[in-house]
């Protein structure tokens, strides 16, 4: 670290017990035992003492007065004549305070209001070989109501020096640091007038992190060459950690211009969200990069990136108002072969983008950068998006369809967030769900538009709808506009709520606005607050200008109810009358937990039902509003069945009641395709949900899921429920017997669409799709041809890379390690250590994971704590495949315990990652031991952002036993008469 400045420490204590963040401890004066020692003594003692001490508290009193009248008063007076007389006047020096106790001026967490950064000049030099960062900034503030303090955030930090200008003068102010709120407070004597500027010049020394925030270190590895590293320096600002590497007002709100210039060596490439305008030699050998001023924007989406042994491709837009050049940055080694589809997707999205918001996009270049150490998928910095590479780099002849739609999803994304989040930014980050719901949802409907064939809108409804519908069934979760303060409350709403949710709440606003419509709404949201901040009532009000819902029901009823109350609902719906009259009633917040669903029902929506019958194919639509009992709607002549919520349009569950689900069963056995596949599959998981929550039994929704086995289902969607919901059971069985049962019955289901799919490479992308899933499922079922048919691969592969086409690669390998040898782990280790595809690297670390040698588990799980061989930010994710693997879960448990202190520290306490990656190893535990044992052992842990994910999986492990206790007997009992119906052996 640099040595100290001349700045120093107010204060370093806690909060007072109770108090809030700004009411600080004060030490307080021992007096109690004087006075109790004083009461002893006469009173005229008492008396006389009284008034020596008055009398000498009166002149002392005197004489302060005078010394503060001289000194402050006359400052004051003098200030004025020096800015009058247009003068130099000298800084002060900084406070010193050398009592911890005293009060810190600034007493909350975000930052006063008073001032606003208009413009930063920042001059920055990384020095990678010692990791210390030098810079210079001044920052132009416009006085917005009268004061005297400046204050903004710095985060491990050193300031060596700084002026204060008012107008042309230097202003005396002291300096004041408060490290628990990374903020400095720059204080000056007298206030100063609203509507005047002052400039702030701060020369500081910081360091580059080493923690996947601010500006961080990330090293490459070049293939073939073990010991060659190469170090290059990247940011990431979201949401808190630009303040680690400049001193700044490092709120979304506080927009700004920001003018960069940056030292570097000369072999290496320096990029920021701006074109660069010059480059100047500088001293000792260096290069000075200077790039254009930027446009107005917040702090988080500030981007810096010097890069060593980087190679660039490069493409101009077309359709664009004015040409967009897209520049595509990779290691030198992984770039063949590997950008063409990221770097033409990124252009192509630009373009859909561009036309669908009919706003030109305003700068002139975009740079897409693949990065080894990445903490998330990829960053929306405005000008220089920044990618975990496997999210940005494909490889044709090496990556699988499943890679190539990530890409492609995720350049979309963040192609989105250049007019959702970057040119209209949320004013405050509970309403981050604008930026990430919305960029969430338009990722798939540009990708929808760019590639038709792979029907990505059906992938909505499964990486959306559903994944965050269960994560939102517990009482830990959050509403989608929720209050955050500190930088922990606002890293852990980086989740599925805000990002999963909020997207589904989205499509549900423009199935019930019209595409048109809603397209309408958003142009001139866009418009009206472009470089500048909004909140989701803003919003509100314009898509209801466009937009009349029912004579009762407003958009803004719809989404604020949607988006500020935790949870959502669950209805309950029957045919009546004969099957004449719909009866939809009885909404109440739906909660996995029984313990959970007492007294916490008071939570009311308004709810679209859309609706379809097996007479009556066009959708109809009717609304069951907050506090009404129920609505009864009259269909006609007779219906078997009803469909609410058709097409998932509404984000909630549908318990179907009567002989529906009998209903269902009989129409999906007979011909499935009367019922879209969406429904299909929304049927299912809701019928596996209200299984878990103890509403359905396992008789009706076993007896359902059967249907798969006498169709010809070939929709991938219901597929992916299904499997994901059998997987989660399996989990749950620890009696072997049973175990054997309940896996010949999932054999059952595969056994047409596995035959139908087969081992040829098909045609279409979702046909591969569902070939990997089906193939991955039947071989870890152990179904004997699957096994024989990858064990055959396998070999083939082990001789020619090439040889087994790359979609079923995953588990043809995985199958492989499962059932090979040491010397086969060693051939796969081998290839994951040489192979430049990011995708293929961590399908082949996915692999390793499926030994069930002792020994290789142990290595794996040693191999993955050295983040030269496996990246922390892959290890979550590597640890969650091992846990799926039977013999390695209780040694990853063990493990991890004993290594959690260097886990902590791999993380560094500043991302999710390390939340992210003890769900991963709990949430499938199931039993009160399981309980109890991690319970125990995170007491007391200080968690930060990822606690929300410990609290998430704790609530999992006691739904899995709740599942235990109202299903397994009854599970086992229905599979023995399942068995016995096929004549099979017990």
């Amino acid at each position: 670290m640099p040595a100290t400045p001349t700045a120093k420490l107010l204060f370093e204590e806690d909060p007072a017990p109770g108090g809030d963040d700004g009411n600080w401890r004060k030490s307080k004066a021992n007096g109690s035992a004087l006075l109790s020692k004083k009461k002893s003594r006469g009173k005229g003692c008492a008396l006389f003492f009284c008034l020596v001490l008055a009398t000498t508290m009166l002149l002392l009193g005197i004489a302060l007065g005078i010394f503060l009248f001289n000194h402050f008063y006359a400052n004051c007076i003098e200030l004025k004549k020096l800015i009058e007389k247009d003068e130099p006047v000298l800084t002060l020096e900084d406070e010193i305070f050398n009592d911890c106790g005293q009060a810190y001026p600034w007493k909350k967490l975000r930052l006063p209001s008073d001032i606003r950064p208009n413009h930063y000049k920042l001059k920055i030099h990384p020095d990678l070989e010692t990791l210390k960062l030098t810079g210079t900034v001044e920052i132009e503030l416009e006085v917005l109501n009268a004061t005297n303090r400046v204050v903004l955030h710095a985060h491990d930090m050193n300031l060596t020096s700084f002026t204060f200008r008012f107008g042309a003068q230097l202003v005396p102010v002291r300096h004041i640091v408060c490290p628990r709120l990374s903020q400095w407070t720059f204080e000056s004597i007298e206030e100063f007038p609203s509507g005047s500027v002052i400039r702030l010049s701060i020369d500081y020394e910081g360091r580059i992190q080493q923690d996947l925030s601010g500006l961080y270190v990330n090293s490459h590895q070049e293939k073939g060459r073990r010991n060659q590293t190469t170090l290059s320096a990247v940011t990431q600002f979201e949401p808190t950690h630009a303040r680690k590497m400049l001193p700044c007002f490092d709120e979304p709100s506080f927009k700004a211009v920001f003018d960069i210039s940056i030292i570097r060596k000369r072999d290496q490439i320096a990029r920021t969200n701006m074109p660069l305008i010059r480059t100047d030699d500088y001293e000792k050998g260096l290069m000075l990069d200077q790039f254009s001023p930027s446009v107005k924007m917040p702090t988080y989406l500030l981007a810096v990136a010097i890069l060593d042994k980087f190679g660039k491709v490069r493409k101009m837009t077309k359709e664009t108002k004015k040409p967009v050049e897209i520049n595509l940055f990779a290691p030198a080694d992984s770039i063949k072969d590997q950008t063409e589809f990221g770097l033409e997707t990124g252009v192509r999205a630009l373009e859909y983008f561009e036309d669908f918001f009919d706003i030109p996009f305003p700068l002139q270049k975009i740079d897409l950068v693949a990065l080894d150490d990445f903490a998330e998928g990829a960053m929306e910095n405005w000008g220089l998006i920044t990618f975990r590479d496997a999210m940005l780099l494909y490889n044709p002849s090496s990556s699988t369809e499943k890679s190539k739609e990530t890409v492609a999803l995720v350049v979309c994304h963040e192609q989105a967030h250049q007019w959702f989040g970057n040119l209209v930014t949320m004013e405050w980050w509970n309403d981050l769900w604008l930026n990430e719901g919305f960029a969430n949802f338009m990722e798939y409907l540009c990708v929808d538009k760019l590639y038709p064939e792979w029907n990505v809108i059906h992938d909505f409804f499964i990486e959306n709808f559903l994944q965050s519908m269960l994560q939102d069934g517990f009482l830990s979760s959050h509403a989608v506009s929720t209050e955050v303060e500190d930088p922990a409350q606002i890293g852990s709403i980086f989740d599925a709520i805000s990002y999963q949710k909020g997207a589904s709440i989205v499509q549900m606003l423009r199935g019930l606005a019209g595409k048109e419509a809603f397209r309408t709404a958003l142009q001139k949201y866009l418009r009206k607050f472009e470089y500048d901040n909004a909140k989701g009532d803003d919003l509100w009000k314009i898509i209801q200008n466009h937009v009349t819902l029912s004579t009762s029901v407003s958009v803004t009823n719809v989404a604020e109810a949607w988006t500020t109350q935790v949870g959502y609902p669950m209805i309950r719906v029957e045919l009546v009358d004969e099957g004449s009259t719909i009866l939809i009633k009885d909404q109440t917040q739906f909660l996995f937990l029984e313990e959970e669903r007492f007294n916490n029902n008071t939570e009311q929506w308004p709810i679209p039902v859309q609706y379809q019958t097996n007479k009556q194919k066009d959708l109809k639509l009717t609304w069951l509003e907050p506090n009404t009992k129920d609505v009864r709607v009259v269909v006609g002549s007779k219906v078997d069945w009803i469909i609410a919520n058709a097409e998932s349009l509404g984000y909630y569950r549908v318990l179907y009641e009567g002989d529906l689900y009998a209903q269902f069963t009989r129409q999906l056995k007979s011909k499935h395709s009367e019922i879209g596949a969406i429904d299909r599959a929304a049927i299912l998981n809701d019928a596996f949900c209200f299984l878990r929550s103890g509403h359905l039994n396992v008789d009706t929704v076993f007896d359902l899921v059967q249907y798969v086995e006498h169709s010809k289902e070939t929709d991938r969607i219901p597929w992916v429920v299904i499997i994901t919901n059998l997987k989660s059971i399996e989990n749950m069985i620890n009696d072997n017997e049973i175990l054997t049962l309940f896996q010949k019955f999932e054999r059952s289901l595969l056994l047409k669409v596995y035959d139908r799919l087969g081992w040829d490479q098909p045609e279409s992308h979702v046909d591969r799709m569902l070939q990997t899933d089906i193939l991955t499922m039947a071989c870890k079922l152990q179904l004997s041809d699957c096994v024989k048919q990858a064990q055959q691969r396998f070999h083939q592969w082990t001789v020619n890379e090439n040889s087994v086409f790359v979609d079923i690669q995953p588990f043809v390998i995985e199958e492989g390690v499962r059932r090979g040898t040491t010397t086969d782990w060693e051939r796969v280790y081998r290839e994951y250590s040489t192979t430049t595809n990011p995708s293929q690297r961590f399908m082949l670390l996915i692999a390793l994971a499926a030994t069930e040698d002792v020994v290789l588990i142990n290595r794996f799980m040693n191999m993955c704590l050295d983040s030269t061989i496996v990246r922390p930010n892959v290890l979550p994710r590597a640890f969650g495949f091992l846990m799926q693997n039977r013999v390695a879960s209780l040694h990853a448990w063990r493990f991890f315990r004993m290594n959690y202190s260097k886990i902590e520290k791999l993380y560094g306490g500043t991302t999710t990652l390390l939340g992210t990656m003890i769900k991963t190893i709990i949430e499938n535990f199931n039993t009160e031991f399981d309980l109890e044992e991690v319970e125990s052992f995170f007491e007391g842990k200080d968690l930060g952002a990822s606690q929300s994910r410990v609290d998430q999986a704790i609530e999992m492990i006691k739904l899995n036993i709740q599942w235990r206790r109202l299903n397994e007997r009854q599970l086992e009992l229905w599979l023995k008469k399942w068995a016995k119906s096929r004549k099979l052996l017990l």
